[in-house]
């Protein structure tokens, strides 16, 4: 006697493309995330570099006297650039020993450490960092209408970028021949969580 039990059978069917479907589902969410993570990141390095940008353009515009922190650590009262190769006595310096030259290193340590924490072991070399509710520390200099130094993507606490400012004296002999200033914007990595930046170094020449 032969049985034909095709419910039993379909039943099987069934839990066989409902695990196929949960399968493909997962592999598509995850995916999906990645993409999420992988734009966000994206935003946020275009962010940094934006923000970078701004505040370049806003010490250019302002007057040469007004660039003149308080002190100057690791000796940058007294640094020199070599014309022929560019380099300069302000970035020889890494006092953490993190590869990070200390004129645009905002922590004293390793930075990938301070994801969990990211306003907790600034340098002291830093003439200008950010506080904890987002505007600019400038350690009692008058910078007016300085931008923010914290900005989160879509106003979102957990994308943040944030930006510090380093300064240096240039002098040949007893002459002083301008200022540097170096502005570093960094953020956290939304997958990697490791620490990205973009820096530069602007150059005002002393006025006559």
């Amino acid at each position: 006697m032969q049985l034909n039990n095709k419910k039993a059978f379909t039943i099987v069917e069934l839990l066989i493309a409902s695990i196929i479907i949960l399968l493909v589902s997962i592999g598509l969410l995850r995916g999906i995330l990645f993409y999420i993570q992988y734009s966000t990141a994206q935003k946020m390095k275009d962010l940094a570099s934006q923000i970078n940008t701004n505040f370049v353009k806003y010490f250019d515009t302002l007057p040469y006297s007004q660039i003149n922190p308080a002190t100057y650590p690791n000796g940058w009262d007294f640094s020199s650039c070599d014309n022929t190769t560019g380099n300069c006595t302000f970035t020889n310096q890494d006092t953490d020993g993190d590869n990070i030259p200390d004129f645009y290193d905002p922590y004293n340590g390793d930075n990938n450490d301070q994801y969990s924490n990211p306003l907790s072991n600034f340098g002291s070399w830093l003439a200008i960092r950010p506080n904890q509710d987002g505007t600019c520390n400038t350690g009692g200099q008058n910078f007016p209408n300085i931008p923010p130094c914290i900005v989160a993507l879509r106003n979102n606490p957990n994308f943040r970028v944030y930006t510090a400012v380093t300064m240096a004296r240039v002098a040949n002999a007893s002459l002083e021949s301008g200022k540097a200033v170096g502005v570093v914007t960094w953020y956290f990595d939304p997958i990697t969580k490791k620490y990205k930046s973009v820096h530069t170094i602007l150059f005002k020449g002393r006025e006559k």
